[in-house]
């Protein structure tokens, strides 16, 4: 302890703190107002030093060793030469009992830390004052007080009790005051909220730039801080400013060019100073301004922005005197940019309106093209798809300007090629004819060559004597084709494709036409480049800009989808959230871009590893998160999870010259196990991903159980090895109903395993155990024969022959032995081949069509069909479709289940039906379940349907009974 003087008015205080910098702080300010200050830095050492000099005031903290601050109060009120010691507590009065204990003790005040120097003072300064009244008063008295639940008897002075009770209650008051302050805040940030969600909803529904800024303005009114406002918009070119949308302003501006001129936030944004929302104080416009401003003389200016564009500024005076604050600024950076979006669309739907007002004016008296141009020009304004574009544009160039062909197609710079997108009128094979490529080869199109490679308009008014069509003249010629203008589409000054016109007479296209066909082709490339803009806000807004991977949003919304068709097949569904470790010191050490570029590369390589079912994204700095059904057994998911991570660490990347290896943490949470909807299983992953990092593992499972089901599926595995050996699979039979005459015209075998200890197990628990064994190589070649036989044996019973279909799995397709497999089963039965069909899913053919191909062949020759499954859900080429020896067509069950409700459903099974007729395939919809169904299906003409509204899979036995009579 020591001592340290001050001053001469006599007063001593000692200060027990065991913190050296909260005491050197406590002494200084003590010292500074004229008190000599003592420190001890425990209660024991404070209570020897009391009783060497007794001090004038005593200032302890509560928590302390040796002797905590209760405990030493204590001990100088029960001594009799200490007691008429005053004793100050410093506590933070967080419990109950912690003021019942400063009363029992005899404390004369508390101070709350952290404390305020004045108060801390101005108590001092009360209790030295009323020392000697104190001294006079030495009446004691008894108070009951009620506190936290119990009652308290205390005994002490009646000025100690008073001042206690003042300590507390301005304690009190001092919190009660942040408690307001807390809640201006909070109210502050809903308001905020609302109006940044005004502002948002307001300019999604503005079309016009006048729309946009007095949307604008009249939200941000609702933000915090803000009371007025006006827009100022600069003009390309001359630097000039004009006044695009006023609000709330003050008399003094409403004057006729009180806002206009040069200012310094206009000065700031032309010399490109304003990238930021700045606070402008002592705006000379309002400082100036002849009358009335009331009052504020600042204003917070705003950049309309987009891209590296600024479009104007948005100037926001405050509600009250003072500065915007800093949090409000950057919410008003974002509105900003929203304002700048906003206006770009405005601008280009303006635009648009005006071209096509424009060339509508200009070409009245040109009937032909002006009848196109016009309808096209229409088109531009109310489509937004480029396919759907191109086939408006042909159809209007053929049925309203008489031409006799109209064909678009897209350039692709690499190949050198064009590819027809859409063409309309005679073309009877006259494309094909052609090689559409801008290299000098036999039968290739000059005029095509010439258009793409000049970017200019190349015309043919006599394709009878023309040098440059005598190679494509007969054909032309054949169809009526006597003139044709091949026209450039180009977009930011290099060509995209070409629209080709043929019309049926010699000159048509002479000098009045041309700039107007011209302009045609001008505005479907100006079009195409405003869908190309279209596009990429939209892309933004669901896309991450670095990876080209879906976001949060998108990623949340496939999740979604995921989910409810896993729900509605019950199924599991998995979501695995990814974290690369020590990515920041990638763009600590080599920069910004080479975090880049090391996230692209590692996306990339994500996606290559991944099955197309499986949903990849990325959501924010180094975190990605992945969707994946590849769950039906859980050895699955846990090789899935495997090869990803040993695909993130297993190469180098080369980034910026250097080698970086990086590795990665994962968290899985499984559908429905550990949640049922999307922000459960994020936060359930998220909760796994957590403990993977503090626990040191690769990857955890969120469920504990996860971690055992690895030793369940190798159970599972053994089970089902016994299974083949034993023989306990069966075969179920659900009928194919023809929708003309309701009979039972086929059945689909499916596969069922009668587990002696489970009983019946879904397919979907054990299949994917079979294939990822090799077992359903055996178990595949069973089913076949087996269906075969009861084929056999309901024929002897006397029912009708059927078409029988079983499925053909992904793994059994692959093996070069398949079609010997297939071969030995129909040649034991070669009677009933021609009844055996094999059901292929639609993604698998495709998979690798070229070696597909010859299989399906062969299985043809074989005698038995070919049936393409779940059509509809892959990306089939309608030329491959063409060229796939199959008979039939199976409708996916997601068309049909929607079909009733979905106008999007019906036109997709009637476009299927309509293609699968016109290749003169069978068509059969499956997962049929309600009679409106049924009828929908017949009205567009199905030949046949599957589902439980005629029949669930059953036994051999039972569906004999079925086969016997009509359906």
């Amino acid at each position: 302890m020591k001592l340290k003087k001050n001053g001469t008015n006599g007063v001593e205080i000692l200060i027990v703190e065991d913190s050296p910098t909260q005491a050197e702080k406590l002494r200084a300010l003590l010292e500074e107002h004229g008190y000599a200050v003592a420190v001890a830095p425990d209660g024991k050492q404070a209570l020897a030093a009391a009783r060497g000099r007794k001090p004038t005031l005593i200032i302890s903290d509560v928590m302390m060793p040796e002797m905590d601050g209760f405990e030493l109060c204590r001990e100088i009120k029960g001594d009799e030469r200490l007691k008429d010691v005053p004793v100050i507590l410093l506590t933070s009065l967080s419990e109950v009992r912690d003021i019942m204990k400063g009363l029992e003790c005899g404390a004369d005040n508390f101070i709350r830390k952290p404390y305020e120097d004045h108060y801390l003072l101005a108590r001092v300064d009360h209790l030295l004052m009323n020392l000697e009244l104190r001294k006079s008063q030495k009446m004691r008295m008894g108070v009951e007080i009620y506190l936290g639940g119990q009652r308290h008897f205390i005994t002490a002075e009646q000025q100690q009790i008073v001042d206690l009770l003042v300590s507390v209650y301005e304690e009190a008051v001092h919190i009660n005051e942040e408690l307001k302050l807390r809640q201006r805040e909070l109210a502050n940030s809903n308001r905020s909220l609302s109006g940044l969600y005004h502002v948002a909803e307001g300019l999604n529904r503005a079309v016009s730039e006048r729309e946009v800024c007095e949307k604008a303005l009249e939200h941000a009114m609702e933000l915090p801080g803000v009371r007025a406002g006006w827009i100022s918009l600069c003009e390309k070119g001359n630097d000039a400013f004009r006044t695009a949308a006023t609000r709330n302003l003050p008399p003094a501006l409403l004057g006729e060019g009180a806002i206009e001129g040069p200012c310094e936030c206009r000065r700031r944004f032309l010399v490109g100073e304003l990238d930021r929302v700045t606070s402008i104080v002592e705006c000379e416009r309002l400082k100036g301004a002849a009358g009335d401003t009331h009052g504020p003389r600042y204003h917070a200016s705003v950049p309309l922005w987009i891209g590296d564009r600024s479009l104007g500024i948005m100037n926001l005076v405050g509600a009250e005197q003072g500065l915007i604050r800093e949090d409000e600024l950057e919410t008003l950076h974002g509105v900003g940019h929203q304002v700048g979006i906003a206006l770009e669309r405005a601008r280009l739907h303006e635009h648009l309106e005006k071209l096509v007002a424009e060339r509508t004016e200009k070409l009245a008296a040109v009937n032909r093209v002006y009848r196109v141009l016009s309808g096209i020009n229409t088109t531009i304004v109310r489509i937004r798809d480029r396919n759907e574009l191109f086939e408006e544009a042909c159809r209007i160039a053929v049925e309203d300007g008489s031409f006799r062909m109209a064909w678009v197609g897209m350039f692709d710079r690499g190949a050198g090629r064009v590819t027809p997108v859409a063409v309309r009128g005679e073309d009877r094979g006259y494309l094909e004819s052609i090689d559409l490529t801008i290299e000098d080869v036999p039968g290739n199109c000059r005029l095509l060559a010439a258009a793409l490679r000049e970017k200019r308009d190349v015309v043919s008014n006599d394709i009878e004597h023309d040098p440059a069509m005598a190679y494509l003249a007969p054909q032309a010629l054949e169809r009526g084709f006597r003139s044709v203008i091949v026209l450039p589409l180009v977009v930011d000054a290099e060509p995209v494709g070409v629209l080709a016109l043929y019309a049926g007479e010699r000159d048509f296209f002479d000098a009045e036409e041309l700039p107007l066909l011209r302009e045609m082709a001008g505005d479907i490339s100006f079009a195409l480049k405003h869908i190309e803009n279209e596009e990429r806000l939209n892309y933004l807004a669901y896309f991450d800009e670095i990876t080209g991977l879906p976001n949060r949003t998108l990623f949340s919304d496939r999740f979604a989808q995921r989910l409810s068709a896993a729900r509605h097949d019950r199924q599991l569904c998995s979501l695995i959230i990814l974290d690369l470790e020590r990515f920041r010191s990638v763009n600590e050490t080599l920069g910004r871009q080479a975090g880049d570029e090391l996230l692209r590369l590692l996306a990339q390589r994500l996606k290559d590893g991944l099955d197309e079912t499986d949903v990849l994204a990325r959501f924010t700095g180094d975190c990605f998160g992945i969707v994946t059904q590849r769950t039906g057994a859980v050895s699955l998911i846990t090789k899935a999870l495997n090869q990803i991570l040993f695909r993130v660490q297993a190469q180098p990347f080369s980034v910026g010259g250097k080698e970086l290896r990086v590795a990665a943490k994962a968290g899985v949470a499984v559908y429905p196990g550990d949640g049922e909807d999307v922000e459960t299983l994020y936060r359930n992953a998220e909760a796994a991903l957590r403990d993977a990092k503090s626990s040191g593992q690769r990857y955890l499972f969120y469920a504990r159980q996860m971690n055992a089901r690895a030793a369940d599926r190798l159970t599972l595995e053994n089970k089902l090895r016994r299974a083949v050996e034993r023989q306990e699979f069966a075969l179920h039979y659900q009928p194919k109903i023809s929708l003309i005459t309701k009979r039972i015209t086929g059945v689909e075998a499916l596969i069922r395993w009668a587990d002696p200890e489970a009983g019946l197990v879904s397919p979907g628990l054990f299949v994917p155990v079979l294939e990822e064994t090799g077992l359903i190589i055996e178990v595949g070649t069973w089913v076949m024969r087996q269906a075969l036989i009861d084929l056999d044996a309901w024929c002897s019973a006397g029912a009708e022959p059927v078409r029988i279909a079983v499925n053909v799995s992904a793994f059994q397709l692959r093996q070069k032995s398949f079609v010997d497999d297939v071969r030995k089963v129909v040649e034991a039965r070669e009677d009933l081949a021609g009844s055996l069909e094999m059901e292929i899913t639609e993604s698998l053919v495709m998979e690798d069509i070229e070696e597909n191909i010859p299989k399906l062949k062969a299985i043809r020759e074989l005698g038995a069909t070919v049936a393409v499954d779940d059509f509809g859900t892959g990306y089939s080429s309608l030329s491959y479709i063409a060229k796939l020896p199959i008979s039939a067509l199976k409708i996916d069950r997601a068309f049909i289940m929607n079909l009733a409700d979905s106008p999007d459903s019906v036109s997709i099974v009637q476009t299927i039906i309509s293609l699968a007729h016109s290749l003169r395939l069978n068509v059969v919809a499956e997962g049929v379940e309600t009679a409106e169904q049924e009828k929908l299906l017949s009205l567009f003409r199905c030949d046949e349907a599957q589902g439980f509204w005629f029949g669930r899979p059953v036994p051999a036995d039972r569906i004999l009974e079925s086969l016997r009579k009509p359906a």
